[in-house]
């Protein structure tokens, strides 16, 4: 009976914690060219896309390797993470505090340091990185959600 309960109480917990983490935060209404981004007037819709876009790549952190599928695929979300951040910083930074700008423009930085990393290969820069964005993220997110 307590292995019934213990399997129940696991399967209970990993339900709810794929509910929780698919239900943070909803996809992107549609899958926008970067031309598409550049002109979102929503920035509730454009932390969508940046979200569908860096949240996977989390995933990759502490990774020891990477096969050449996984460096393009983090490499496409750098390129990607890079026009969402821009347009943070372009689009949505007017009449919030100076911090959200900052934090716009590390993003950026940070994804064109992803970008180059991904580029030479360098497993642990990727990783390092990848760990930087998230947690830049994290910091804004505290900040100004």
């Amino acid at each position: 009976m307590r292995m019934k309960n213990l399997t129940l109480a696991v399967a209970a917990g990993a339900f709810a914690v794929a509910v929780f983490t698919a239900g943070c935060v909803p996809k992107p209404k549609q899958d926008y060219s970067p031309e598409q981004v550049k002109e979102l007037d929503s920035l509730e819709e454009l932390m969508r896309v940046q979200a569908q876009t860096a949240d996977p790549q989390f995933n990759h952190i502490d990774q020891t390797a990477f096969t050449d599928v996984e460096y393009a695929s983090i490499a496409d979300a750098a390129r990607r993470l890079q026009v969402t951040s821009e347009t943070l910083r372009t689009r949505h930074s007017q009449n919030r505090p100076p911090s959200f700008t900052t934090y716009a423009t590390r993003l950026f930085e940070l994804s064109g340091e992803l970008l180059n990393a991904t580029q030479a290969k360098d497993v642990g820069k990727t990783s390092a990185t990848l760990s930087s964005i998230r947690d830049t993220c994290r910091t804004c997110h505290k900040e100004h959600r």
